[in-house]
């Protein structure tokens, strides 16, 4: 109980989890984590500082939030399609009680991160059953900040 509640906060929220939706073998910039890189205070020069202003100036991936028009469970490493081709991957999901809908976070093409963008998630082989998805903000409960926080 204690895992689930926490991940159904931390997804509404929009708060990443190492091993689910970064690891050592995503881009820091790409998983949304690219304030913990310091390009801008170090000015030394460090072994991958080269690449990673190159991966920072063009990201190929962007992390952003799902709406699922869906009451399938939808599952990390899911697929994300625009029509026939795969754009992206479902990290992190889960049925939210407090909005009433399934919600997610998911890694998707930045050609196809925009917010309003129509996407759908693929289960079984991602192309038999297609579950209909926006992208929405990351923030799911509160995107716009406005609520009291303590």
């Amino acid at each position: 109980m204690g895992l689930a509640a926490l991940d159904m906060v931390r997804i509404e929220a929009g708060l990443i989890f190492a091993g689910y939706d970064f690891s050592d073998q995503t881009d820091p910039f790409e998983a949304g984590i690219g304030f913990t890189v310091p390009l801008k205070s170090k000015t030394d020069d460090f072994i991958g500082r080269d690449a990673l202003i190159r991966r920072k100036e063009n990201p190929r991936w962007k992390f952003v939030g799902l709406d699922i028009d869906s009451n399938v469970d939808v599952g990390h490493g899911d697929c994300i399609h625009v029509g026939r081709a795969q754009v992206g991957e479902v990290t992190s999901s889960m049925r939210s009680p407090l909005l009433g809908k399934n919600i997610a976070l998911a890694r998707v093409d930045v050609a196809h991160a925009e917010v309003g963008t129509a996407v759908e998630v693929g289960k079984l082989d991602g192309q038999q059953k297609r579950l209909p998805a926006v992208i929405v903000p990351l923030s799911h409960y509160d995107p716009k900040k406005t609520r009291p926080q303590s």
